[in-house]
């Protein structure tokens, strides 16, 4: 390369002072720390044992599923070692999108609908296939007749939601389309729409069995949870429910069902904590009519778990900084969690748009920060422990520690080296000490290091 005359070539330490001057602005272009649009609705799919989802594109739609699969969930069935996996792909390529391949979609309906297993279809598409605005909807209207099983369509919005909303979109498609059951209103009845089932552990398990616990002390029967690991006929028993009880995940879902059933719509937080848990039983006590009933469960609770707690949080929680990590929703109950503990939270990084809220007043939290950034690295440098998903480990990265952040409670989606075999929930009061028992031993085994 020929050599200018006249002008000054800069030198090794001056391209070194220019690189770590623009490394914010080089943080533009590095990965956010969040999750694609399709994953979100594959986490509705895994969530209805027989759901199966046909997405319009090429064959790596079926590699996605192994984010899931064996991985963050070790008891999914997307996969299937037969080749009856229940996420299919019309496997249409750049060639094929541009033209007219409704048969092939429909053809592919055909099959999936045929299979005894298959209990509810949903199609959706990749952006290459959805930008040329296939509708799919009117494909499954145009082959109704030719189908067993009901079919849907989640509208695809990959290049402009991230999974929180690819799971929400899976709601609102079953919310608007499913037949519900107009069997007649059960008194004393209720189904939770808008729950984040993400995988089919003892986690997600035991959180069910602590919801049923809470609508048990109020005297009511949980009929139906969006989502919650059931079949498409547990769904349908929402329609039978006097109060449809709304969680953030799938806020406009549960407006339709309660709209399209006649049930009174009940909005309330998600139970993670104890101020949040007592505050969802309150909103639900007054909705049901069992005010006191609701006092009386809550002060027990407390009785029952604050003991145990205090004669572990004095000595190895106070003064901890933390940093979490995770989705939107679970961060009130986060921060209240912390304090409660008299640990400091050095900040959060949020696994979603900042579009979902979450942002409590007074905190540092950063939406969807650019992996491997200057402000994760500072949120996270500042922490004795993080508690939050893999994200902040390598967007979807294989497991193992981390090099920079060895102290980590992985909790949340995805977690690929904590698995829960037995019922561990995080919700209601049994999920604060499953929680504190986990940071805990973390904790232990930090102080152990430092020795």
């Amino acid at each position: 390369m020929e050599r200018r005359v006249g002008v000054r070539q800069p030198g090794n330490r001056e391209r070194r002072r220019s690189a770590r001057g623009d490394a914010r602005e080089l943080d533009r272009f590095r990965v956010p720390m969040n999750f694609p649009w399709l994953l979100g609705v594959y986490l509705g799919v895994n969530a209805v044992r027989d759901a199966y989802a046909l997405v319009d594109g090429p064959d790596c739609a079926l590699y996605k599923a192994h984010f899931i699969h064996g991985r963050h969930d070790t008891a999914s069935t997307l996969l299937d070692v037969g080749g009856r996996h229940r996420i299919a792909f019309t496997n249409v390529c750049s060639r094929g999108v541009v033209r007219h391949h409704d048969e092939i979609v429909a053809r592919q309906l055909r099959v999936l609908d045929a299979l005894p297993e298959s209990g509810l279809l949903l199609a959706t598409a990749l952006p290459m296939c959805s930008v040329t605005g296939t509708d799919y909807g009117r494909i499954i209207r145009d082959h109704r007749s030719e189908l067993r099983k009901p079919a849907l369509e989640v509208r695809p919005s990959s290049l402009l939601g991230d999974w929180l909303d690819g799971y929400a979109a899976t709601l609102e498609a079953l919310a608007r389309g499913l037949d519900l059951d107009r069997g007649g209103k059960r008194r004393r009845t209720a189904a939770v729409v808008g729950y984040l089932w993400d995988r089919n552990e003892g986690d997600h398990q035991g959180n069910l069995a602590a919801l049923r616990r809470i609508f048990g002390a109020l005297d009511l029967e949980l009929v139906s949870v969006w989502l919650g690991g059931g079949s498409v006929e547990d769904l349908r028993r929402a329609g039978t429910a006097e109060l449809v009880v709304s969680l953030p995940y799938g806020w406009r879902a549960a407006r339709t069902v309660a709209r399209r059933t006649g049930a009174r719509l009940v909005e309330a937080e998600l139970p993670f904590g104890l101020p949040a848990t007592a505050s969802f039983v309150r909103r639900l006590a007054e909705a049901a009519g069992r005010v006191p009933a609701a006092e009386a469960f809550l002060d027990g609770e407390l009785r029952r778990v604050v003991p145990r707690l205090r004669a572990m949080l004095d000595p190895l929680f106070l003064h901890r900084r933390v940093a979490y990590v995770g989705d939107p929703h679970r961060l009130a109950g986060f921060c209240d969690l912390a304090d409660d503990c008299g640990m400091t939270l050095v900040g959060a990084i949020i696994t979603g748009r900042e579009g979902h809220g979450g942002a409590p007043a007074g905190r540092t939290v950063l939406f969807e920060p650019p992996e491997e950034g200057a402000a994760a690295a500072q949120v996270l440098g500042a922490a004795d422990f993080v508690v939050g998903s893999r994200a902040t480990r390598g967007l979807l990265a294989e497991a193992g520690p981390h090099r920079s952040y060895p102290w980590w409670v992985e909790f949340g989606f995805p977690s690929y080296e904590h698995h829960a075999l037995v019922e561990r929930p995080f919700l209601g009061a049994d999920g604060v000490l499953v929680l504190v028992e986990r940071m805990a031993d973390c904790l232990y085994r930090l102080d152990g290091s430092r020795r």
